[in-house]
């Protein structure tokens, strides 16, 4: 199986509770964007007005390798369309309160798959299945880009108290930008750590110039390495908590999952491998298809079987409970909120091109992956 071979193979329609109104004062607009992230274009916009990035509101982070359609609100924005080297930003008209997650319903997808192995009549099938029982609703590869490198999440090395080796995942192994953006940085860091003071000048932002030249003032030290956490950008630090959260979460579905009895099939991907049920008796609906888990925090209160599976996970981690699941540095906090086991996918059609290329439509709610669709859909292993 191969997608995203070319941008218009891979087309993302956001469905959001939002549209123009008679007045308001957010400019409301809809972004178009093609081989670019979101975080890229919003800076690129934000440049272009004069305005910092967080003036920019929008509801979900749309992938690169794809072509998209998004909601952005700007305060007190120009009335106009903006036009970009990979976007077009289209004015609609006015609305009295910004987009955001909260205003986000989900997405269509027009996807087409290539180099497919599997025949009409079992495509046909495999289709009637995921209709009726749902797909594993698991975060997928796209959630975990700054583990890439193999070497482990950064805010796991935060939670035991790892300061120097968190931040060194952070900003020598991982980057909020394209990777290619910031090379030449991550190789100066690699190469002179701790000597912080020689990347100064290649330091792609500006709050990672400020934390350079904080930690190029200050001794190296326990203490100076968790100071230093406070000049992380914030919703970056946030996006590195919710991918940890979100490694825990796959790991105790899965747990969760064989816990009922399921026949499960392994499928390999990023952090090792998913498990996907074809089907399950009529009296597991409820505990699959009506079951949310929340995401881990040290707060969360979980029915005791639940815990005890989300605590296994956090055991094999080196963590000693839910409790434990927190950080003393400033900024890295984990915010939980419940996910559904399994999800159904709307609209969902397949068109066959050839015998090995295969278009698909459907719809997903907000936060659930379409690549783990397809992985559901061609990637499982052939049972007797």
């Amino acid at each position: 199986m191969r997608i995203k071979v070319k941008p218009e193979d891979f087309i993302v329609y956001e469905v959001a509770d939002i549209r123009p109104e008679p007045q308001g004062d957010f400019a409301l607009y809809r972004l178009y964007k093609r081989g670019a992230t979101t975080w890229d274009v919003i800076g690129d916009i934000a440049r272009r007005l004069r305005l910092k990035a967080s003036a920019i509101q929008f509801g979900g982070l749309k992938d690169r390798h794809a072509i998209s359609y998004q909601y952005v609100t700007i305060r007190h924005g120009p009335k106009k369309d903006i036009k970009g080297k990979n976007y077009e930003l289209s004015y609609l008209g006015q609305t009295k309160t910004p987009m955001s997650k909260a205003r986000l319903k989900g997405n269509f997808f027009r996807l087409l798959v290539r180099e497919v192995k599997i025949s009409p009549e079992k495509l046909s099938r495999e289709i009637a299945l995921i209709s009726r029982y749902g797909v594993v609703n698991y975060f997928d590869e796209q959630r975990f880009g700054s583990v890439k490198h193999g070497l482990g999440f950064a805010v796991k090395e935060l939670i035991l108290g790892h300061y120097e080796r968190a931040l060194y995942l952070l900003l020598a192994e991982g980057s909020q930008y394209e990777m290619k953006r910031t090379e030449a940085f991550r190789k100066c860091l690699k190469k002179n750590w701790p000597n912080f003071s020689a990347c100064l000048d290649l330091a792609p932002s500006p709050w990672e110039r400020r934390l350079l030249e904080f930690l190029a003032s200050h001794k190296p030290s326990k203490r100076t390495f968790k100071r230093a956490f406070a000049l992380v950008d914030r919703e970056y630090l946030l996006m590195l908590c919710h991918a940890y959260q979100a490694y825990i979460w796959n790991e105790t579905v899965k747990l969760y999952l064989k816990n009922l009895g399921l026949k499960l099939l392994p499928v390999p991907y990023l952090l090792g491998e998913l498990l996907f049920y074809r089907d399950f008796p009529e009296e597991l609906t409820e505990a699959i298809l009506g079951t949310k888990i929340p995401l881990p925090s040290p707060r969360l209160i979980l029915d005791q079987p639940l815990k005890e599976l989300m605590e296994e996970v956090l055991r094999l981690e080196g963590i000693d409970g839910l409790e434990k699941f927190r950080t003393l540095a400033k900024g890295a906090t984990f915010k939980t909120y419940p996910r559904e086991v399994a999800i159904i996918p709307q609209k969902l059609k397949y068109e066959t091109v050839d015998q090995n290329k295969v278009w698909l439509e459907f719809f997903l709610p907000k936060g659930s992956y379409a690549t783990i669709v397809l992985k559901r859909l061609f990637l499982l292993p052939e049972t007797n």
